[in-house]
């Protein structure tokens, strides 16, 4: 009896059409894990061209240096951004971590042989975040690769003008980021592109900022298997 049961289980299971993932569903699958990496920022504001080092090995408050401009050329402004940088840095380069941000419901728009491109509206990740109250006023558009699953373009754009408080209103916000693979095979941050504008305690504000990631050196003995790195 118990053959039997066995034997009509596997023709069944033979017979039932088989559900592949779909390009997304393998992209936002494909794993996170690998070593730390160094690299190069280059930051470019209206204001400031900068170089920045990152080193995530080292401790928390000297990951970051910034190689340009000359510390006595900084403006007060630009020094309170590099004190934020540095308590913020932690060498998380890799578009994997927009997946949490991405439902499973994104709609697909455009394919080529290569890629899929999928439009959606961002969801909150796991973790509290301060984007989470501004992710309902944004659509999404997110570029996979379909031979090598993986996150390659992933853009946040306000359609209209929104109010994440009472007292401000974004009147722009967009946000443009595309990828590129590291010697791993993951793909990083290699540009990141945000314009935002807006008034805040009435006082209006703009903000145009490029960033680049460029030249990354694996970190020796870092990974999973070490217990440091991307897991």
């Amino acid at each position: 009896m118990i053959r039997s049961l066995a034997s009509a289980a596997s023709l069944l299971a033979l017979a039932a059409p088989a559900f592949a993932q779909t390009p997304l569903e393998q992209a936002l699958a494909a794993s996170a894990d690998g070593p730390l990496y160094k690299f190069d920022l280059a930051l470019s504001t209206g204001e400031v061209e900068a170089l920045m080092k990152v080193d995530p090995s080292l401790p928390e408050d000297e990951r970051l240096s910034v190689v340009s401009p000359d510390p006595d050329s900084w403006s007060e402004d630009f020094a309170k951004r590099v004190k934020n940088m540095k308590a913020n840095t932690d060498g998380d380069i890799w578009c994997q971590e927009f997946a949490e941000n991405i439902p499973a419901n994104a709609a697909l728009v455009g394919e080529t042989d290569t890629t899929a491109t999928y439009t959606f509206e961002p969801q909150p990740g796991a973790e509290p975040d301060d984007m989470d109250k501004v992710y309902k006023h944004l659509t999404g558009t997110v570029i996979v690769d379909k031979q090598s699953p993986a996150i390659l373009n992933y853009e946040l754009v306000a359609k209209k003008a929104f109010k994440p408080m009472p007292v401000a209103k974004i009147k722009q916000f967009e946000m443009k980021i595309a990828c590129d693979r590291a010697p791993d095979g993951r793909t990083h941050v290699a540009s990141l592109d945000l314009n935002l504008s807006g008034s805040a305690m009435m006082q209006s504000f703009s903000q145009s900022d490029r960033q680049r990631i460029s030249n990354l050196q694996a970190i020796p003995q870092s990974g999973p298997e070490s217990g440091t790195g991307t897991k």
